[in-house]
């Protein structure tokens, strides 16, 4: 019986598909399994909840937690949703409670979910945030952002409009990769006597080297391997320290008065 419902199931939706007109189908980068992604069909997002948006995705980017659902590392990813929380684009449709944004404002979108009204999201922890979507759903439990369209619920909260002077390229790290380091160098409590060190060169680490930056602490170091990182440091930071993973321990020893690092922060690959 089990196995004759399933059928059914699969039959409907088959039925739905081949009736949808063209401009109802889009491309997605799909989770099948574990170690498998592939690009696949699936109709267009609409709208499902009074505070959702429906946005046209110009630029999206691959996240490390992107791999690690491929890689098996992210239990609660569901299998069959579009991957990707790193995107960009241009609101298409808005609910009727969405006051916020309106079709055909450019928008970054936040990794994020959240709701705004739970207790953790008014004391400023939206990852924790109550709500069945809320914390990292986007490309984990609810559809994504590595597909031609994606619904956003609580746009209110989870959409911020690109002014007209950045470009989507300039404005798509907003939404993850620097809002992480500012975060982190937010509740990090950094003082001008302390020495930085950040694990990792890539663009979440020059994103939060930038906003440790703005802290102004007595020194930085930069810990990297890669030849091509090491040389973007030095030559666009020359005042920061940088050494590579396998000198790290006796450098920062050297390099801080208080017996190693006051404050450190990892952003190289997992």
């Amino acid at each position: 019986m089990i196995k004759e419902i399933c059928f059914a199931n699969e039959i409907i939706i088959f039925a739905r598909y081949i009736l949808m007109n063209e401009e109802d189908i889009m491309l997605a980068y799909t989770y099948i399994e574990h170690g498998k992604f592939e690009l696949r069909e699936k109709a267009r997002p609409e709208i499902k909840d009074s505070r959702d948006a429906i946005v046209r995705v110009t630029l999206g980017s691959i996240c490390t937690s992107d791999l690690h659902i491929k890689h098996g590392s992210v239990p609660r990813a569901v299998p069959g949703i579009t991957v990707g929380h790193e995107m960009v684009g241009v609101v298409e449709q808005v609910g009727a409670d969405v006051t916020s944004v309106k079709p055909g404002d450019r928008v970054t979108v936040n990794v994020e979910t959240f709701c705004g009204e739970c207790f953790f999201c008014k004391h400023g922890y939206v990852n924790n945030c109550t709500d069945p979507n809320g914390g990292w759903a986007l490309g984990c439990r609810i559809d994504g952002g590595q597909a031609e369209y994606v619904r956003v619920p609580y746009a209110d909260q989870g959409l911020n409009r690109i002014p007209d002077t950045v470009s989507d390229e300039q404005a798509l790290f907003v939404g993850d990769v620097l809002a992480t380091g500012f975060w982190a160098t937010r509740i990090s409590e950094i003082t001008a006597e302390d020495t930085v060190l950040i694990i990792g060169a890539g663009p979440t680490g020059i994103c939060t080297l930038l906003c440790v930056m703005l802290k102004k602490p007595k020194r930085i170091i930069v810990c990297e391997k890669s030849p091509e990182r090491i040389r973007f440091v030095c030559e666009h930071y020359p005042d920061v320290l940088v050494t590579e993973p396998e000198n790290c321990k006796d450098f920062v020893l050297k390099n801080s008065d208080h017996g190693g690092a006051d404050v450190g922060f990892g952003s190289g690959r997992g």
